[in-house]
C-alpha cells in the first residue's frame, strides 16, 4: 500500500505554495483535489501539471470536482465539472479518479435513475477513452449527495456501472455511517483508492482495533493501492506530520 496526501488539505495556498506544502511534510504521492483549481479549465490543466512536474510529486489519484444535481436541468454542469475533472487527470498522468454520484439524495428515485444515467454515459466514456479507472466514492452521512451506504451505492452501480467501475472507500465515512464491514464484505475486490482519517476527518494519533481491523482486511483481499490522508483543513502541521508517521509504521507491516 503506497501512502498519500490529498492536497485539498491546503485548497487555500496556490498550486506552487501548496505543492510545496505537501513535499515539505515528506510525502512522495498526492491525491490531486479539484478544490484546489481557482478556475476550472484548459489553461488551468497546464499549469498544474509544470508545478506538479517541479514538485516532483507523483499524482496517484484525483478527486473529481462534483456537483449534486438537483433537477435534471443542472445535469450538463455536473458533466462538465467531470469532463475537466478527467482532463486534469490525463495531464497529471493520475489513473484514478474518485467521483461522487453527482446526484442530490433529495431527488425522487425516478429523476434520480435518470440523471444518473445521463451524467455517467458520458462521463464512462470519455474516461474510457482517456483510459482513466473512476471510482465511486461512498458518502457521509452529513453530504447532500446520494450515496452513503451499500444500499444506496448498489442502486447507484446499476446505472452507472460499465463492467469497470470502481470503488474508493472513505473510511472516515464508512465509520460515521458504521458501514466499513458492509462496504468492505460488498466491495472488496473492486477497491481502488482509500480516503483515510478518524471520524470528522481529523487525524488518527495513535493505532487503535477499528483502524487495525480495516487494514488487515485490505490487506487480506489483495489491495495494494492507496492509503490518502484526507484530512481537515484546519489540521495543524504537527498533526499531519504525527500522522504521517503513524501511517509509514503502518503500511511498513503490511
Amino acid at each position: 500500500m503506497k501512502l498519500s496526501l490529498s492536497n485539498g488539505i491546503f485548497s487555500k495556498l496556490g498550486l506552487e505554495k501548496n505543492f510545496a506544502a505537501v513535499k515539505e511534510l515528506g510525502f512522495e504521492n498526492i491525491e490531486f483535489n479539484m478544490k484546489t483549481v481557482r478556475r476550472e479549465n484548459d489553461t488551468a490543466v497546464y499549469a498544474a501539471k509544470k508545478l506538479l512536474d517541479a514538485s516532483g510529486l507523483k499524482c496517484l489519484t484525483l478527486h473529481s470536482a462534483t456537483l449534486h444535481v438537483k433537477d435534471e436541468v443542472e445535469v450538463h454542469r455536473a458533466v462538465y465539472y467531470g469532463k475537466i475533472s478527467l482532463e486534469f487527470a490525463r495531464r497529471l498522468s493520475a489513473p484514478i479518479m474518485t467521483v461522487h454520484s453527482n446526484i442530490s439524495k433529495k431527488l425522487p428515485q425516478e429523476a434520480r435513475d435518470r440523471c444518473l444515467a445521463l451524467i455517467f454515459k458520458e462521463l464512462n466514456q470519455y474516461a474510457q477513452s482517456l483510459s482513466i479507472k473512476l471510482a465511486l466514492e461512498n458518502l457521509s452521512y452529513t453530504s447532500t449527495g446520494f450515496g452513503k451506504n451499500v444500499d444506496q451505492l448498489e442502486e447507484v452501480l446499476s446505472i452507472i456501472d460499465d463492467g469497470d467501475m470502481g470503488i474508493t472507500i472513505d473510511f472516515c465515512h464508512a465509520l460515521e455511517t458504521k458501514q466499513t464491514d458492509n462496504l468492505l464484505e460488498k466491495y472488496g475486490k473492486r477497491i481502488c483508492n482509500v480516503h483515510m482519517s478518524n471520524k470528522s476527518h481529523k487525524p488518527f494519533t495513535q493505532e487503535n482495533q477499528e483502524l487495525t481491523s480495516f487494514l488487515t482486511k485490505l490487506h487480506e483481499f489483495g489491495y495494494d493501492g492507496p492509503i490518502t490522508l484526507e484530512l481537515e483543513h484546519k489540521t495543524p502541521i504537527e498533526e499531519i506530520a504525527r500522522n504521517k508517521a503513524l501511517f509509514d509504521k503502518l503500511l511498513n507491516e503490511f
